[in-house]
């Protein structure tokens, strides 16, 4: 989608028809992405994730339908957009701490879900990240005349909340377990750490959140700053975040998920490491101007 609005070609707008029509099908074709009997979609199209929705997976849908849809008037995608986003958010949401589980079982049957709720037994941080950056991205293009507006923007405000509360007050971070950052192993997760900031920080510029958020934005990325270091071949080195991991049982098998680093010496190189910080930086230089 941005590089149809920067160049004008059509192949990249028939790139991202192809995609929305593999999520919402077609008059001809429908969709053969999985969803739960509620209609939310399945984290993946696969047996892994049978009626399964996650936080993390509504940013890997959720902000493109609304775009696409507003971009060439379909109103369906931008229907379907917010209707997922505020679909997981009434399965996984906590209004205890104002900030959602990674995930929601609609059969209660996997190992980590709640037998009542469904829900999953932890707050992890890059969920935290992606679903916060999920709904700013949401909000930039949906009109504030949509009728999912005000709850989507309710939604980020209290999340917001919960993400300033959960903040460790000594090094501006978010841990890999968000909620209790003294938990044996726990680590500052600089990847969602990363998309938080970025999330905090489009708010502010936006105004949908008021201006002491601007300062736990600022104190995130003054820690993230000290995540930085430099690699053996003198570019940027990424340190402290998690590798790509699915939803666990409970906080041990969070932490037992241990750091990464971005370039490593190992042979499996996990490069969303980087986007998180860039995305973080891009936010603050437009609202520190």
């Amino acid at each position: 989608l941005f590089l149809y609005q920067q160049t004008g070609q059509e192949k990249y707008k028939k790139a991202a028809t192809q995609m929305r029509n593999f999520l919402l099908g077609t008059l001809n074709s429908p969709s053969s992405f999985q969803k739960t009997p509620d209609g939310g979609y399945w984290h993946k199209n696969n047996d892994h994730y049978v009626q399964v929705m996650t936080i993390d997976g509504a940013y890997m849908s959720n902000p493109f339908l609304v775009k696409y849809g507003v971009l060439f008037n379909d109103d369906e995608a931008i229907q379907a957009g917010t209707f997922q986003t505020l679909l997981v958010a009434s399965h996984a949401f906590n209004i205890q701490t104002n900030l959602p589980y990674h995930g929601w079982d609609y059969n209660k049957t996997h190992h980590w879900a709640h037998s009542i709720t469904g829900t999953s037994t932890q707050v992890w941080s890059r969920s935290i990240g992606w679903f916060s950056m999920a709904l700013v991205d949401i909000l930039e293009y949906l009109p504030p005349s949509h009728p999912d507006y005000n709850p989507i923007l309710y939604l980020f405000q209290q999340m917001a909340k919960g993400i300033k509360n959960y903040q460790n007050p000594e090094n501006g971070l978010w841990y890999q377990v968000v909620t209790d950052w003294n938990i044996p192993g726990n680590y500052p997760e600089t990847s969602g750490s990363g998309m938080i900031v970025y999330a905090l920080a489009k708010g502010v510029r936006h105004q949908w959140i008021d201006n002491s958020f601007q300062l736990v934005s600022k104190n995130g990325w003054v820690g993230l700053q000290q995540m930085i270091s430099v690699h053996t071949d003198g570019e940027p080195k990424i340190e402290s975040f998690a590798p790509g991991m699915g939803i666990k049982d409970n906080a041990e098998q969070y932490v037992a998920v241990r750091p990464v680093n971005c370039p490593s010496a190992r042979q499996k190189q996990h490069p969303h490491g980087y986007c998180a910080i860039l995305m973080a930086a891009s936010e603050l230089e437009k609202l520190n101007r």
